[in-house]
């Protein structure tokens, strides 16, 4: 379970990538669903967060990165929404947000890791492909066991500062975007 193949590919979904999303989601879509809302009651109310309403509309989801399997298998996707923000915020009019999901069979740091960084540098890299409206990437941490210190220690490299939590009882690190505007 160690050979894995990382991509990025928000912006480049084509038909063929498109039916094997819609597989893996197909497969595991109920289970990304269940572990959404046993986190939720977990981390309902559990640490006190200045909690925050940051979101007012959302656009479809887009797959920004995968991971396959040896036999070339999706096995792990960070996907992001283009949100639109309450203005209150003081973040912007727009943002993306981010989420990933690693199938638990292959779930281990080291992928995760690969797969978020793999996931940064392309997203960095490709302002182009983004809507320039949004000026952060928005990353929640719903996990209540990786709700520690380790993981503040993690995102804050990469980048992100943590903006509270949200009234899921998850965390919500916020993360300046560069962005690009051309007709």
């Amino acid at each position: 379970m160690t050979n894995h193949r990382i991509e990025f590919v928000f912006g480049e979904v084509n038909d063929q990538l498109k039916r094997e999303l819609r597989a893996f989601w197909g497969q595991h879509g109920n289970a990304y669903q269940e572990e959404l809302r046993s986190f939720r009651i977990a981390s309902r109310n559990s640490d006190g967060l200045k909690q925050m309403d940051l979101l007012k509309k959302t656009i479809p989801r887009q797959p920004a990165a995968i991971s396959r399997d040896q036999i070339g298998a999706i096995n792990g996707v960070v996907f992001v929404v283009l949100r639109e923000l309450e203005a209150s915020r003081d973040l912007g009019s727009h943002a993306y947000f981010q989420r990933m999901y690693i199938i638990p069979g292959y779930r281990q740091p080291r992928l995760a890791n690969q797969l978020f960084r793999t996931f940064l540098e392309g997203f960095d890299r490709e302002v182009g492909k983004r809507d320039h409206r949004a000026k952060v990437l928005l990353s929640e941490n719903i996990n209540p066991g990786l709700q520690k210190a380790s993981m503040r220690r993690y995102f804050a490299p990469l980048g992100f500062q943590m903006l509270g939590g949200n009234q899921l009882g998850g965390e919500i690190w916020v993360r300046k975007l560069k962005t690009h505007f051309s007709f």
